[in-house]
């Protein structure tokens, strides 16, 4: 019992100075705010130092930078615009893809040619299966680059009429032309959308003093898509005329619903040619052989009968 007793005061005791000690060393909130605010010299130096460190390039990305600077750049300003419509922009992008293509392209034909060089194949056969490699790594790269543009370049495409709708909404309510634009920019960058990307770039550039018609004009360059280039020429144009911007956009949205509505009906339409090839591949054969197979076997036995009897 009287350990019990002693080892209770003693914890009071205890949690009594720490309470103490607590009330007497806090700091209010508004200091706390203050000293969190003013970081001191040497915690700015360490953070700016770990800022630097976190935008360093890691090192598969200097792998290939390194590689990149060594590959073909035949066609940098198509390559460059083309990683731009698919969304890879940087000054690190055009030697980052060069050094990933050739990554996959020269590293399986080098790991083929090493070994059939040594077991003793024929070079004619060996070259033409690493060029074959080769071949593959490179164009499928290039396939690649094409197909993340032209995905990137249609989901711009689709989404430009509901933005557009977005943006008539916050003109028709008062707001500029500028402040609609962050503002669709902001509520489409939420749903992970390229348009909406794309916006929030204009719309830091606008704040960047940069103007308007500059920012529209390079949003519509920047991105290939046929149908941006024509709103942002619509914009600038309807910006020196001082026509209603509200009704422009109204206007070019109907327009582009309907283009919209165009292109899937002409998908539609596109449907029976396109399957016409797999079915005549895959299902013709196969229903040939159910219905004609069972009649070649009894013709088949049919032969043999009447060549035994006669």
């Amino acid at each position: 019992m009287t350990l019990i007793v002693t080892v209770a005061v003693f914890s009071l005791l205890n949690a009594f100075v720490l309470l103490t000690f607590y009330v007497v060393t806090s700091e209010s909130p508004v200091a706390a705010r203050l000293r969190g605010l003013t970081l001191p010299p040497a915690l700015v130096a360490t953070q700016a130092r770990r800022d630097a460190l976190s935008k360093r390039p890691g090192f598969l990305s200097s792998v290939l930078t390194t590689l990149g600077q060594f590959a073909l750049r035949r066609n940098e300003k198509s390559l460059s615009f083309q990683l731009g419509t698919a969304g890879l922009r940087g000054p690190s992008a055009l030697p980052v893809f060069l050094g990933a293509r050739t990554l996959v392209s020269i590293g399986p034909a080098l790991l083929m040619l090493l070994p059939q060089l040594s077991s003793g194949e024929p070079l004619f056969g060996v070259l033409w299966k690493v060029g074959l490699v080769w071949a593959v790594g490179h164009f499928g790269a290039n396939y690649w680059l094409q197909q993340k543009s032209q995905a990137r370049m249609r989901q711009i495409t689709e989404a430009l009429p509901d933005a557009l709708d977005l943006m008539v909404v916050c003109l028709e309510a008062g707001i500029g032309l500028n402040a609609a634009i962050a503002r669709v920019g902001q509520e489409r960058t939420a749903m992970d959308d390229p348009l909406g990307s794309e916006l929030a770039q204009v719309t830091a550039e606008l704040k960047g003093g940069r103007q308007r018609e500059e920012a529209m004009h390079d949003l519509g360059v920047r991105n290939g898509v046929d149908d941006l280039k024509s709103l942002t020429a619509l914009v600038i144009q309807s910006h020196k005329l001082g026509a209603s911007m509200g009704q422009t956009l109204r206007s070019h949205a109907e327009l582009l619903r309907t283009k919209r509505r165009q292109r899937a009906e002409e998908a539609a339409r596109k449907l029976p040619i396109k399957m016409l090839i797999p079915l005549a591949i895959f299902l013709l054969p196969p229903l040939f052989i159910v219905i004609i197979g069972p009649a070649f076997l009894s013709f088949g036995d049919l032969v043999s009968v009447i060549t035994k009897t006669g």
